[in-house]
């Protein structure tokens, strides 16, 4: 499920290389039931990127799918709503590229296009291909439903020759993505405003939402690994362009992971926004703080990434492959 799927034997690698930092900085001393519980805690500390490669890569993976990935995937299905919405038509049924299909009810949009009060269901039936964020593999089936509830609107939305514009509250509860080794479920509700100018083709999205959770169940070769990743605070826009299509990306809020191979918090902003194509990260920068840790995330290019930390006066730099982070968050 590319960048949804988290490894177990990762998160353990990388407690291994934490708790090696602390002991030979002196931390974790004690008697040896203290230093008992201390071993049994799956707690990474931030600051301990700054010379443990394996936390900075653990925090630079999940901080891709918790802002540039959940805004991707939230905007994918409100862009699955205005495709589907048709001045002749207040439900369609669309076929995924992958296969699968996308169904679309609204209450009555018909001529007048969608109206301030009503309400529209997104329905997704085993969708390949249809929903596309750096958390999302073109092989991944979207199974569930989302609801729209639409506070205001101007002009005919969906009309391709005419600007519009509209606010709406976006719930989700068990949106489920699946792969080969399990299933992702996203649930939360963002309020958002979407806008198109039939000039350039772009529209624009701006969300907030105050707790998105992403409940992850796999199987994989080194055990079951289940958790909970939790984003608060979130907020994020997204400029969808055509011709080429591309995505330009700012978010900021808060992640924490509860998984059943690491605990990690902190929070994230995108100071330079980030560009993605299709699924690809092209450019951008993602800034990670917490525990008294600056990491900066900088996409180098669709297969590079540059990680900066810096903590308590020292700072490690470290070059990574984007395919190394979707591997050790389960992308084989």
């Amino acid at each position: 499920m590319s960048w949804y799927r988290t490894s177990g034997s990762f998160g353990a690698v990388a407690l291994v290389a934490a708790s090696a930092l602390l002991s030979a900085c002196g931390g974790g001393g004690g008697s040896s039931g203290s230093t008992a519980s201390a071993a049994a805690s799956n707690q990474l500390k931030l600051s301990t990127a700054v010379q443990s490669e394996p936390v900075a890569r653990y925090a630079a993976a999940f901080s891709i799918l918790s802002g540039p990935g959940v805004a991707a995937i939230y905007t994918s299905v409100v862009q699955s709503l205005v495709s589907g919405v048709t001045s002749s038509a207040a439900s369609t049924t669309t076929v995924c590229p992958g296969g699968g299909s996308i169904g679309v009810a609204t209450q009555n949009a018909g001529s007048s296009g969608l109206q301030a009060g009503e309400t529209a269901t997104v329905g997704f039936n085993q969708c390949v291909g249809q929903v596309t964020a750096p958390g999302v593999s073109s092989t991944d089936a979207v199974a569930g439903s989302v609801t729209v509830q639409v506070q205001s609107a101007q002009g005919v939305v969906g009309d391709k020759s005419n600007n519009w514009s509209y606010t709406a509250v976006e719930s989700t509860s068990g949106l489920t993505l699946t792969s080969s080794s399990g299933t992702t479920t996203v649930n939360g509700t963002v309020t958002f405003t979407m806008s198109y100018d039939a000039a350039t083709g772009v529209t624009t999205t701006t969300a907030t939402a105050p707790t998105v959770t992403l409940d992850v169940a796999h199987v994989l070769s080194s055990g079951s690994v289940t958790g909970t990743m939790t984003v608060t605070a979130l907020n994020y826009s997204r400029v969808h362009g055509v011709d080429p299509s591309s995505d330009t990306v700012t978010t900021s809020g808060a992640l924490s992971v509860q998984a059943s191979d690491a605990v990690i918090a902190f929070d994230f902003a995108t100071p330079t926004p980030v560009m993605i194509s299709g699924s690809d990260l092209q450019s951008g920068v993602i800034q990670l703080t917490g525990d008294s840790t600056v990491e900066t995330i900088t996409v180098a290019s669709p297969t590079t990434v540059g990680i900066s930390v810096t903590a308590n006066g020292q700072t490690g730099t470290y070059t990574e492959t984007v395919d190394s982070l979707r591997q050790l968050t389960g992308d084989n």
